[in-house]
């Protein structure tokens, strides 16, 4: 192995001979390349090759990604030595809630700035209907109880940060667990400006433990729902290259600075099938239709649900759809320069942000990313 690379084991469904092809996958960190092996017959599938869409953060058990129209999935660690040097990659946990989801956007791009990633992340509110179970949850899982007891009865932000010392990082981020202490000695860190509505876990390996029972609890995934409203509403999706940019904070701290509210957030990744199907009235319609499947299913996206209250005059569909802008981003950049496209946006496909087309259509795209997609 290259002592610069990370080497994996990948699996990529190859349709046509209906067989699942096992690879070595090996990762180049130092210019984003890519070299892919087919594990039974040791030929080289793909010479090491640049790819400008991945990035260390991407890499890991379970990751699906999207290499030259191919979804590969990550298996296992290809050789021991990426798995000592991923065995010291951590997790960290964390919840923003109250006042401090009005800074979401700006919480999220500092994340990115100390070069942290986001695995995932979900608003998410107790339903009222399984509230009681929550003191079925407690009981079997009382090391989490601290967890549970900073747990707002309101919407909150969950999300599980990824990175080389992560935990620690994001600590730092937070700042003091002191209130008084932050806002002395560490003024500009998350409680220092937000108080005590940013949570991190005590330790790293709660942090893990955490993260595994928000995000993949089946118990606690009947008391912790969507907070999607699904009423006078409409749906954002801030496109893979946009997220994978960093520019995901960006584009919410300027939603939320339009006066718009942000009822629900989610991190997700599209499979083809789901996608093509969420993209079908534009199959035959527009050219670039392939490459909007492709652009949307090669990273992870994060979905919006957005309401804007203070417009009495046009519903949230129309004034959200004029702020993101026309659909090419030169076009935007000319004629309406403070949308979202003209802003975030590089062309017809890679413009930062996805809004629904058709008004009549708002509820159904809601339902079906918030409700119907993992």
């Amino acid at each position: 192995m290259n002592t610069n690379s990370y080497v994996y084991l990948g699996e990529w469904y190859q349709k046509e001979a209906d067989l699942n092809r096992q690879l070595v996958v090996s990762f180049f960190p130092s210019d984003n390349s890519v070299e892919l092996v087919d594990l039974k017959t040791r030929k080289t599938f793909l010479r090491r090759t640049k790819i400008e869409e991945l990035n260390e953060n991407d890499f890991f058990i379970g990751a699906k990604l999207l290499i030259f129209g191919k979804q590969i999935n990550i298996l296992d660690y290809g050789d021991a030595k990426t798995r000592n040097k991923k065995s010291d990659e951590q997790l960290s946990f964390g919840l923003i809630k109250a006042e401090a989801l009005l800074h979401i956007g700006e919480i999220l791009t500092k994340i990115h700035k100390a070069g942290l990633g986001v695995r995932r992340l979900a608003m998410l509110k107790i339903d009222e209907n399984y509230s009681s179970m929550l003191k079925t949850v407690r009981s079997e899982a009382s090391s989490l109880n601290y967890l549970m007891d900073c747990m707002p009865s309101q919407s909150f932000v969950a999300l599980e940060i990824i990175g080389n010392n992560a935990y620690n990082q994001y600590r730092e981020l937070c700042g003091p667990e002191s209130i008084a202490e932050a806002k002395q000695c560490a003024p500009n860190s998350f409680r220092g400006l937000y108080g005590s509505d940013v949570y991190c876990s005590r330790s790293a390996d709660d942090a893990a433990n955490e993260a595994r029972f928000v995000f993949l609890n089946n118990d606690i995934k009947l008391v912790l729902r969507s907070s999607a409203l699904y009423t006078n509403s409409t749906l954002c999706i801030i496109k893979p290259h946009a997220v994978r940019e960093g520019k995901a904070g960006e584009i919410i701290t300027e939603i939320l600075r339009k006066k718009f509210t942000v009822t629900a957030i989610k991190m997700l990744r599209f499979e083809r099938p789901n996608c093509e199907e969420f993209l079908e009235v534009y199959k035959g319609v527009v050219p670039e239709y392939e490459s909007m499947v492709m652009q949307m299913i090669s990273g992870d996206c994060m979905a919006l649900e957005i309401m804007n209250k203070f417009d009495d005059n046009r519903s949230t569909y129309q004034s959200f759809r004029d702020f993101c802008g026309p659909v090419c981003p030169e076009a935007a950049k000319l004629t309406r320069p403070q949308t979202l496209r003209a802003l975030f946006g590089k062309n017809k496909v890679m413009n930062a942000v996805h809004c629904t087309d058709l008004e009549e259509d708002t509820t159904l795209e809601l339902e079906y990313v918030f409700k119907f997609l993992n």
